[in-house]
């Protein structure tokens, strides 16, 4: 059974925004491995790796919890679907650092920046957002917020894919891809994250 509007707040809503939390630190940590010297970068690898292990544990609380209780904040199935995203955005940002510490030599270019901000971006709206789950209106500002930050970094990504074509040898290219890749793969799952609540807001409403 669904909590009534006004009761959403909730062991749930805290673990999930919890999560989102740990992506939040995985960005952090993304913004540090950008700022300094490379090999300055693996000690923390481990740090990084760990917040994997974090959410999991979080998402394993999670549905714990929801088996366990009679009300939830919104259809269990919704809550399942928005920690799954949150965890699958984390795996991609830590792909994105340990490429980054695999690669030593390989200097980025300017859009790796921006397109870290973009992200950062989305997942202090989406941290907000999970925090306020009872707000509809927020969260259909929420989504249109999150689509118009997908459709910048999906310029960026395009930006700084053809920006390393003939500026690099091919494994070197090769190479910015796979980092630029992983960044824009944690940005489309923060877009899954507002597409389901969008249909929460259709849903509910």
């Amino acid at each position: 059974m669904i909590a009534r509007r006004g009761q959403r707040h909730s062991q749930a809503v805290e673990l999930l925004t919890d999560i989102g939390r740990e992506v939040r630190t995985g960005v952090n940590l993304l913004s540090q491995l950008l700022g300094m010297p490379a090999a300055d970068r693996r000690p923390l690898r481990d740090e990084l790796i760990g917040l994997e292990g974090t959410a999991m544990d979080l998402h394993f609380n999670l549905m714990t919890h929801i088996r366990s209780v009679f009300l939830t904040p919104l259809p269990r199935e919704d809550i399942y679907a928005l920690s799954r995203l949150l965890n699958r955005t984390l795996e991609h940002v830590v792909a994105a650092g340990d490429l980054i510490i695999a690669r030593e030599s390989l200097t980025l270019p300017r859009q790796s920046s921006d397109q870290l901000e973009t992200l950062g971006r989305q997942v202090d709206l989406t941290v907000d957002a999970l925090a306020r789950l009872d707000d509809f209106d927020h969260l259909e500002e929420y989504w249109i917020q999150i689509q118009r930050l997908t459709k910048q970094a999906n310029r960026t990504h395009r930006e700084w894919l053809t920006s390393s074509d003939s500026a690099f040898q091919p494994n070197i290219a090769l190479q910015q891809a796979q980092i630029a890749t992983a960044m824009l793969q944690a940005v489309e799952s923060l877009r899954k994250v507002s597409t389901t609540a969008g249909s929460i807001i259709v849903r509910e409403s």
